[in-house]
C-alpha cells in the first residue's frame, strides 16, 4: 500500500480530534477508526493501529496516575488480582 498525501490530509486532523475527544470524555476511537477507514488503510491496519494508540494512552495515564500518588493501592491490588484470574478463567 503506498500512502498519499491524501490519506495524511484526512488522517492527521481527524487523529488530532479523536485524541482531543478520548483525553476529555473517552471514546476517540469512535472518531479515529473511521479516519483510518476512509483514508484508505485496510482494516485490520486501521484496528491494529487505532488499538495501539488506545493502549499507549491506557499505560500513559495509569503511569502519571501512580506517578502523582493518586492510586489507592489497598482497593487496586485485590481488583488486579481479580481482574487476572478473571482473564484466565
Amino acid at each position: 500500500m503506498e500512502l498519499q498525501w491524501t490519506s495524511f490530509l484526512i488522517v492527521c486532523p481527524l487523529v488530532f480530534l479523536a485524541g482531543f475527544v478520548d483525553a476529555v470524555a473517552g471514546g476517540g476511537g469512535l472518531v479515529s477508526l473511521p479516519a483510518y477507514l476512509i483514508a484508505g488503510i485496510p482494516p485490520h491496519i486501521a484496528i491494529a493501529t487505532n488499538k495501539l494508540s488506545s493502549g499507549t494512552g491506557t499505560i500513559i495515564s495509569t503511569v502519571r496516575y501512580c506517578k502523582n500518588k493518586c492510586v489507592d493501592w489497598r482497593l487496586a491490588l485485590p481488583g488486579i488480582v481479580a481482574a487476572l484470574i478473571g482473564a484466565q478463567v
